[in-house]
């Protein structure tokens, strides 16, 4: 069976309610600003990211227009001291005859 209230112990249940309420509210509105708080720092956090890695791409990049400069004088190299070396050999095994 059902106990019936008085309206006193039903407005201590509506007042307790109410105040159950507002400190929801305040938990709500607190908990969303330290959300947006915490949103703003990992988009800042992001923000340094992408532009380390822009600076990262631009290194790299920069890197391989140096080697291949590197690359390319390297083989200016050896290319002429083989054609050094093949020339002197020709030179003393058919010319060398006097």
């Amino acid at each position: 069976m059902s106990e019936q209230i008085t309206a006193s112990e039903a407005k201590q249940i509506m007042d307790l309610l109410q105040s159950m309420d507002k400190k929801l509210d305040v938990h709500i509105a607190r908990t969303d600003e330290q959300f947006k708080t915490v949103k703003a720092e990992i988009k800042a956090l992001d923000d340094k990211v992408e532009a380390f890695r822009s600076e990262l791409r631009d290194n790299v990049t920069e890197l391989r227009s140096q080697q291949k400069t590197t690359d390319a004088r390297l083989w200016a190299f050896i290319v002429g001291l083989v054609t050094l070396v093949g020339g002197s050999v020709i030179k003393v095994l058919w010319f060398d005859r006097a």
